[in-house]
């Protein structure tokens, strides 16, 4: 019988906690972390540009070299993203004669002629390998998607045969000298073709060069961005250094 009456008080008691405690405190559910933002400028990207570009002849030698044209580069970021390598390639319609130009020629008899003649335009390319450095600074500000970035490398500078087709030049009538051989009063018609200076500038239609550079790209996206650079070029003549400035649209993988 008084086991029956422990076990009754104790039961009640035991009730009597559980209702005074209150109902069971409930888990605590953490929240996951938010995803990191996307990286608009990244370690091991690939990027494919397609660019318009205009080179400027400096210096006295070669201030008449000017042409517009456009070009691709592939660039791949390693996995420290600040460097990288690019492979850039550009052709060019420019314009070597800067103008019509004048050559006057003294004959032995004292006599002379001044054959003038157009530059004509002349196609052209160049390639390069770069080794590039950027720094993205959206590093330190994460809404600015921007990356000024340098470059230096070397390539070559290829040059075609200047687009004159069979026009000539044609001087005025001069005499010969008797030293010739002929009559001091036969007259002779002096001809000459056309010769573009990019062509003297440029011997053999192609040069060794290294340049180096900067630009700025701007990423709309992870993925498409737009960007523009200048170059100081330097064939291995010293009268025929450019600039070349490109502008364009970036693809990053």
């Amino acid at each position: 019988m008084k086991k029956i009456v422990v076990l009754t008080v104790i039961g009640i008691a035991s009730q009597t906690i559980v209702a005074f405690a209150g109902p069971p405190e409930p888990k605590q559910v953490i929240a996951p972390p938010p995803p990191p933002p996307p990286e608009y400028f990244r370690p091991n990207e690939f990027d494919i540009g397609a660019f318009g570009s205009f080179a400027q002849g400096v210096g006295e030698g070669g201030h008449h070299l000017h042409g517009w044209g456009g070009g691709m580069d592939f660039t791949y970021w390693f996995p420290w993203k600040y460097a990288g390598i690019r492979f850039q390639g550009a052709g060019f319609s420019v314009s070597g004669g800067g103008g019509p130009r004048s050559r006057t020629f003294t004959f032995p008899d004292g006599q002379t002629a001044t054959v003038s003649g157009g530059g004509g335009s002349v196609a052209a390319g160049v390639v390069t390998g770069d080794f590039m450095l950027r720094l993205p600074l959206d590093d330190f500000w994460p809404n600015i998607h921007l990356a000024p970035y340098a470059f230096t490398g070397f390539g070559g500078a290829f040059v075609g045969s200047p687009d004159l087709g069979n026009r000539e030049f044609v001087q005025r009538t001069v005499f010969v000298s008797r030293t010739q051989g002929a009559p001091a009063n036969q007259p002779v018609t002096f001809r000459g073709r056309v010769r573009s200076a990019l062509q003297e500038d440029f011997p053999g239609g192609s040069q060794f060069l290294g340049h180096v550079g900067g630009g700025l790209e701007y990423r709309f996206t992870p993925h498409i961005g737009i960007f523009g650079e200048i170059a100081y070029v330097f064939p291995n003549l010293s009268n025929n250094n450019f600039i070349q400035t490109n502008f364009g649209l970036r693809y990053a993988f």
